[in-house]
């Protein structure tokens, strides 16, 4: 663009639905294929693989500060959705027999909930239908898919997961030198994948869903309605959507290297 200067920047959104993520097998594929009625007419949904929002910006500059080779320094920003995924029972929920392709419905209001109480054990303790339809509300208060749809069931993969925002950064010096009329010439280099988090280790962080299943032990009740209780984390009521993942791509790396070329 400018003395050396390059810029380059895209926004894509993208959105990729069919009937059925296909796993290894015909049993797999049919018990792990969320819907809200009949696994063998499922209807359409998000794919497991449907890309959502990306945007990069990528930055370069590169001079020759001294005689022996060009300076350059690289930067690359990324913000983009990092996958998908359905709000299902931790149980068979309509008598199928598949235990994890059961969509759960958003009810409207704390009427539509039908909790039984959790009864207490030796690390957990018990409680009762009315605080969990009390956590529940205020689960699907802080939940973005879930309140924006009360009164639905829950649409295969159209649960998406925040942005991660991540930055790269590299810096390389090029040598360069004649020796007995042969040019020789070699490179510095260094690359931070993920450099926000060298400086903040909140920064360039993903996120997940903490429970997918968050209502579990469905049945009939005495009337034949459907009844559940909420799902228990680290001795309590789940009561966020999300957490954050802790795998290599969330923390900062770099890499040392020096190449030289024979001419």
């Amino acid at each position: 663009m400018w003395h050396g200067l390059t810029v380059r920047t895209a926004y894509s959104y993208g959105e990729a639905k069919n009937t059925i993520d296909p796993g290894s097998t015909a049993g797999a594929s049919w018990n792990s294929n969320t819907t809200p009625a009949d696994p063998n007419n499922p209807g359409l949904g998000y794919s497991s693989s449907s890309p959502g929002h990306r945007f990069f910006l990528s930055m370069g500059y590169s001079k020759r500060y001294f005689g022996m080779g060009a300076t350059t320094f690289g930067m690359f920003w990324e913000s983009r959705t990092i996958g998908n995924t359905s709000y299902v029972f931790a149980a068979d929920a309509n008598g199928d027999t598949g235990s994890s392709n059961d969509l759960i419905y958003i009810p409207k209001n704390v009427s539509e909930m039908n909790f039984t109480d959790i009864p207490a054990t030796a690390t957990v303790r018990a409680f009762t239908a009315a605080e969990q339809a009390t956590a529940f509300e205020a689960y699907i208060q802080q939940d973005k898919y879930l309140s924006a749809h009360r009164g639905e069931y829950a649409q295969r993969g159209a649960v998406f997961l925040p942005f991660v925002h991540r930055m790269d950064l590299s810096f390389s010096q090029d040598l360069f030198k004649d020796v007995k009329g042969h040019r020789n010439a070699g490179q510095f280099r260094i690359d931070i994948q993920n450099a926000g988090n060298l400086l903040n280790s909140n920064w360039g962080v993903s996120q997940r869903v903490s429970r997918n299943n968050i209502l579990t032990t469905p049945a009939a009740d005495a009337t034949g309605a459907l009844s559940y209780r909420m799902q228990v984390l680290n001795g309590a009521l789940v009561s966020k959507t999300y957490e954050s993942t802790a795998g290599l791509s969330d923390v900062y790396q770099f890499m040392l290297s020096f190449r030289y070329s024979f001419n």
